[in-house]
């Protein structure tokens, strides 16, 4: 029975978190105020949910789902957990590689609203991690 329940436990680990990434990034922020740039470093997870749909936690953005659109890139729809912030904007990795860890560097562009005035543009360089 023991063994039984350990193939089944690593059975169901293994296709869970089958298509996990993980990502860590810097982001620019506050592009269009007067006091300047501010720089601040993000992190997030993704769980694929098909081929071409994700949804993770970005810790910038909230809640994060990406599609995909034409031409390699991804379009990301992000919200916070008390609904008062939203998001939207592109992505697009321009490099990728690995077999067992596969690594992606890419580029996301997003713009936030969160009401009363308070838009914000940001531009990230993301680092990627999947399994």
């Amino acid at each position: 029975m023991k063994k039984i329940v350990i193939i089944f436990m690593v059975s169901l680990f293994s296709t869970a978190f089958a298509a996990v990434t993980f990502n860590i990034g810097t982001g620019f922020t506050d592009l269009d105020n007067d006091t300047g740039m501010v720089v601040g470093q993000t992190f997030g997870v993704n769980f694929d949910l098909n081929k071409t749909t994700t949804l993770g936690y970005d810790s910038e953005l909230g809640m994060l789902g990406t599609f995909d659109v034409p031409f390699g890139a991804e379009l990301r729809m992000g919200w916070d957990n008390n609904g008062s912030s939203y998001s939207v904007g592109l992505g697009y990795n321009w490099w990728t590689g690995g077999e067992a860890i596969k690594t992606t560097v890419g580029t996301a562009i997003d713009y936030s609203t969160a009401g009363g005035g308070n838009d914000d543009t940001a531009i990230r360089v993301n680092v990627g991690f999947g399994f």
